[in-house]
């Protein structure tokens, strides 16, 4: 008997991992500072954070991890679900984060291990379901955002090569990484872009998004631009 297309692997593990800190004002969203203060854009950030947990939380994978630098774990302990595991991010810099994050938990046992990042709240499940299938038959995959970098990236073994000699925080991030793979003889599945809200202009772009997509997607962000008087209205 054939097995569906998307279906799941006998005792297939997969695990989500969202890279995430906790929302201090001064720490988070800095870049929205102004037209936000910085109570304001960690509020917004504690929003982006609930929504893309919750988020992974629906998907119905094996484990959700929130990726988080060392002394935010308390404060997102008490501001998650306990069905979230809190990994404290080791290493130097987002590379060996990434590395120590993928290499831990293909090493715990899971088949599919995706990572998404946290300040893109509206992105919808069918990609990053997407990017785990594709790791059937492919050994990475990735989703491209506009800036240039990435939001996501799935493997199903700990090819930790394509986060080396990456210039971070640069539009070079997602052409350098697929310049990796294929260094490293990689076959890599690209699923559709998406967008980071990081800079103040991205704030409209939220705005515009959530205006045509159904009041229950990113329903903490919404608040929380309710509470700006930044609603998807715009009142």
């Amino acid at each position: 008997m054939r097995r569906q297309a998307g279906a799941t692997l006998p005792g297939m593990r997969r695990a989500l991992l969202i890279v995430g800190k906790a929302p201090v004002p001064g720490q988070t969203k800095t870049r929205l500072v102004p037209p936000l203060s910085p109570e304001e854009a960690a509020d917004l950030y504690r929003g982006f954070l609930l929504d893309c947990v919750s988020l992974g939380l629906d998907l119905g994978w094996e484990r959700v991890s929130v990726v988080h630098p060392a002394g935010s774990g308390q404060l997102l302990a008490e501001l998650l679900p306990p069905r979230v595991t809190l990994v404290e991010q080791s290493g130097h810099g987002l590379g060996d984060a990434l590395s120590s994050a993928f290499e831990g938990h293909l090493a715990d046992g899971f088949d599919r291990v995706v990572l998404i990042g946290s300040d893109n709240p509206t992105v919808p499940l069918d990609p990053i379901r997407a990017a785990c299938k594709a790791l059937d038959d492919h050994d990475l995959s990735i989703g491209p955002t506009v800036d240039g970098g990435y939001y996501l990236i799935g493997m199903r073994a700990a090819h930790l090569g394509v986060f080396e000699n990456i210039d971070w925080s640069t539009p070079r991030v997602y052409a350098q990484t697929l310049a990796r793979a294929r260094k490293l003889g990689l076959r890599v599945y690209a699923v559709p872009g998406w967008y980071d809200v990081d800079e103040p202009h991205d704030l409209d772009h939220l705005r515009c998004d959530l205006l045509s997509l159904p009041h229950d997607v990113a329903p903490n962000t919404r608040a929380a631009l309710d509470r700006l008087s930044l609603t998807a209205a715009g009142h």
